[in-house]
């Protein structure tokens, strides 16, 4: 009997001891989850101004349209007053002194090439809704312009001029909290966007003062007067970024108010992703509509119809910028004169 009671105490005693170790372990792995949902990973955001820092950059809807700023207006290297990257990046030029002569060079070549960019992040959050965050890039290059001349069967590039630039990119993003996790990546998301504006830090004689844009098949007809305030809401509902059917004809046109008595070079660009999947559209001249004022004080019209293309064969929408590049006649044809540009685009999409 005695024997019997001994075995079932041990056996209890045996019993309580794996309980306590069950019950040990489970507390473990209670709290090991409770200390991963408290806090994120090392190596992500841990406040609401990081998380939204990140956020431009990574998600999407916003970081396409921003990564089609630079690409939008890097040529990379010389090109006619028209070209496609569509069509390769190759010169279509040759460089020789010898086919030339000194006075009859002229330009004939020209293009951005982008050497560095560097991004800044100004995050206000209001309340406890809404939080803006400014995109600013400063963006170095180089404008090159090639003189030489054109024969019947080549082009020749006598010599290089180089003008170095600065110039500041902007773009404001509008998120909305939708949440109060542990996470603050997962507290916030993006509603709207607005137009880029981009211009050089000195020697500009002229400004955009308005941008309109219309299609023919979906009807959109509207004017931009303010870029960092002229807002697109994410989504399909009244008010968001325009969507063009592919094969659609828009039209754009700029005022310019300006106190150059020269007629200023403006262009076109439109297609061009960011991508090798989306090469796009290098650019096309706005030749001049009117011209009204005098005296210093000009207000000059430009405009061009495009037509819009298709996305790349299994995707049935992209996210572009339409930009329109404004650039002072000296750019160009004054070697001593400095690189003066500016530009707005609006974001649009085409789909299938």
């Amino acid at each position: 009997m005695c024997d019997t009671l001994e075995r079932r105490d041990a056996m209890k005693g045996r019993f309580l001891m794996l309980l306590l170790l069950v019950a040990g372990v489970v507390m473990a792995i209670v709290g090991c989850t409770n200390n991963s949902t408290m806090a994120p990973a090392a190596s992500g955001p841990s406040t609401d101004q990081q998380a939204l820092t990140q956020a431009v950059s990574t998600i999407d809807s916003v970081s396409s349209f921003s990564a089609s700023d630079e690409a939008t207006i890097d040529d990379g290297g010389m090109h006619a007053d028209e070209y496609s990257t569509a069509l390769g990046t190759a010169p279509d030029y040759a460089m020789s002194t010898t086919a030339t002569t000194g006075d009859s060079i002229y330009p004939i070549r020209w293009g951005r090439h982008i050497t560095g960019i560097s991004r800044q992040y100004d995050v206000r959050i209001t309340g406890d809704t809404l939080a803006l965050v400014t995109i600013t890039k400063t963006i170095t290059g180089v404008f090159r312009v090639g003189l030489g001349v054109h024969t019947p069967d080549t082009t020749y590039v006598d010599s290089v001029i180089n003008k170095p630039f600065t110039m500041d990119v902007n773009r404001k993003v509008l998120f909305k909290r939708i949440a109060h996790t542990d996470n603050p990546l997962h507290n916030w998301v993006p509603v709207a966007v607005t137009m880029v504006q981009g211009t050089t830090d000195s020697g500009k004689q002229f400004s955009i003062t308005s941008i309109e844009v219309s299609d023919t098949q979906r009807g959109y007809d509207t004017t931009f007067t303010d870029p960092l305030n002229s807002w697109f809401h994410l989504g399909l509902f009244h008010g968001s970024i325009p969507e063009f059917l592919a094969n659609d004809s828009i039209t754009v046109r700029v005022t310019i108010s300006s106190s150059d008595t020269s007629n200023e070079i403006v262009n076109l660009r439109h297609d061009i992703a960011g991508d090798w999947m989306h090469p796009g559209f290098g650019r096309l001249r706005m030749p001049l509509l009117s011209v009204s004022g005098g005296s210093g004080s000009y207000t000059r019209v430009y405009g061009r119809t495009i037509v819009t293309h298709f996305p790349i064969w299994g995707i049935l929408a992209e996210r572009f910028n339409l930009i329109v590049d404004v650039m002072s006649r000296g750019s160009i044809y004054d070697n001593s004169a400095p690189f003066a540009n500016e530009f707005w685009g609006t974001p649009y999409i085409t789909v299938r």
